[in-house]
Formats: C-alpha cells, sequence, structure tokens
C-alpha cells in the first residue's frame, strides 16, 4: 500500500491527532490530585512521570506528581482540573481571570456519564467500555453516534463510524475510519481522545472510554443536506512520524490528492533523575 510504503516510521503512537486516539482503559482509577505548587506557570511539567504528553501541537500540558492531567495551556487561556471521588471540575482562565467552570461526572469505572458547563451532555458506552453517544440532555436531537467495527487483527473493536445530527434530528456529516491490512497496522502506543467531543470538553482527560489500539490511516467525511442528500465526500490520508518508543511525534494529514490539511507535533516527557 503506498501510503504505508511512504510512511516515515521511526526506529523501535478528535480528530485521530485532531481526529482521533483513545483513553485509557475506562477501569484505571482516576487519581485524586495534590494542590499544586504553581497555578499559573505555561511551561510546568511533571518531574515523576515519564512518557507523558506534555505538548500536541498548540496545546502544551502539565501534570501532577501522580501523572493526572493538572493543566490544558493554550497561548492566552488554560484550564485547570480538581479531583474529587467520580467528579472533575475544569476552571477555564482566560488572561489570568476566570471565565469558565465545566464539571465531569464519572461513574464506578471511571467513564465520563455527564458533562455540565452552559449545557448538560449525557455520555453512554457499549457492554467494552467504548462511548457510543453523547446528546444534548435538554435536546437530545443534538447528538453523536459512534459504531464500532472489528479491526484487521480481528481481537478489537476500533471506531468506524460517527454520525452527527444537529438540534433538528438532521443527519449532518458521517466520518468512516480504516486502520490498514493485517501487517499494515500501526499501533496507537500513546491514544487520545478523537476530537469529536461536545466543544469545550477536554479530549485530554482520560475519562471516555477506548476508541481503537491503531492509528488511523484514511478518514472519509460525508456532508448531508438538509434533505438528506450527500452534498460532498473528501477522503483523507494520515501518515506518522514515530519516536523511539513508538509514539506518534508527527501526524500529518492529507486530502488524497496531495493538498496538506495538517501537520501536527508531539512532545513527550523525559525522564528526571536524582543524584
Amino acid at each position: 500500500m503506498k501510503l504505508i510504503r511512504n510512511m516515515a516510521i521511526a526506529a523501535n503512537g478528535l480528530l485521530f491527532a485532531g481526529i482521533l486516539g483513545a483513553c485509557q482503559p475506562e477501569n484505571d482509577a482516576i487519581p485524586v490530585t495534590q494542590t499544586p505548587q504553581a497555578t499559573n506557570d505555561r511551561n510546568a511539567r511533571t518531574t515523576q512521570a515519564a512518557g507523558l504528553l506534555i505538548k500536541d501541537g498548540v496545546v502544551d500540558l502539565s501534570y501532577q506528581g501522580s501523572g493526572a492531567l493538572w493543566k490544558e495551556i493554550y497561548t492566552n487561556a488554560y484550564s485547570e482540573f480538581i479531583y474529587a471521588p467520580q467528579l472533575i471540575t475544569a476552571k477555564g482562565y482566560k488572561y489570568g481571570n476566570l471565565s469558565s467552570e465545566t464539571k465531569y461526572t464519572l461513574d464506578a469505572f471511571g467513564r465520563c456519564v455527564q458533562s455540565f458547563t452552559n449545557k448538560t451532555y449525557i455520555y453512554e458506552y457499549n457492554a467494552s467500555g467504548q462511548l457510543t453517544k453523547w446528546y444534548n440532555k435538554d435536546n437530545p436531537n443534538e447528538q453523536r453516534l459512534f459504531k464500532y467495527a472489528v479491526d484487521a487483527g480481528g481481537w478489537k473493536k476500533s471506531l468506524s463510524t460517527v454520525t452527527f445530527y444537529d438540534g433538528s434530528g438532521t443527519k449532518t456529516k458521517e466520518l468512516k475510519f480504516t486502520y490498514g491490512a493485517p501487517g499494515a497496522l500501526i499501533p496507537d502506543k500513546y491514544p487520545v481522545t478523537p476530537d469529536l467531543l461536545p466543544s469545550g470538553i477536554s479530549r485530554y482527560l482520560p475519562i471516555f472510554g477506548i476508541f481503537s489500539t491503531n492509528l488511523v490511516q484514511t478518514m472519509t467525511e460525508d456532508k448531508y443536506l438538509l434533505n438528506g442528500q450527500k452534498l460532498s465526500s473528501t477522503q483523507y490520508l494520515y501518515s506518522y512520524t514515530l519516536d523511539y518508543a513508538g509514539k506518534a511525534k508527527n501526524i500529518t494529514v492529507k486530502k488524497i490528492y496531495g493538498t496538506q490539511v495538517s501537520s501536527t507535533d508531539r512532545t513527550y516527557s523525559a525522564p528526571t533523575y536524582n543524584f
């Protein structure tokens, strides 16, 4: 497969950087955080946990010593996360001033079942702990549906289709994902939640279940008119550069005819030593 031959893979990885990734297993315990030592440090980094994602494109991430996400940091804004049993509170700041608050309610497995800001969203999962649906509690027509298919390895199910519906219940878009043929799969060594959650909901909290075990290789985006007719169909190709541990350190997305859509660099924390 030409796309696979051209992938730059280092020795030894939405939507999927931008579109796809996945969270840690749903039965992982959500750690209770400690009080941070600083509250407005764009360059804050954990000194106890190695291999954590600390930069994803324009987003900087910092962690507590336990490895729990502490901050998502943007150019003029950041979110700070506060943990309690089965509840995570995200306080958003712009130019140093509190601007928003989001609360995530978790079930006994550590999965988000409800988020609340100016809207309340409900999240549903299948028996495998994979997200199958989220919707607006006050207007259930506003929703996204997630379907999974057995991957080429034949032992795990990966996200195959996401269908978008607006507040009137009209289908507006559908995304379809593939991961490669047997022998050409690229394991996702650092899964991140796909960029398919409601606006303002963190992709970096590992509380939305499992989406796939491999990196996406193609995505097809179908858009629809209000009468249900297909308006357009566009295919995107993904390529990766991997680091020594097999984690994606660059994710490039192009349209099938070669036009580049995005190129996202990732950086991971390195181990520190006390002498």
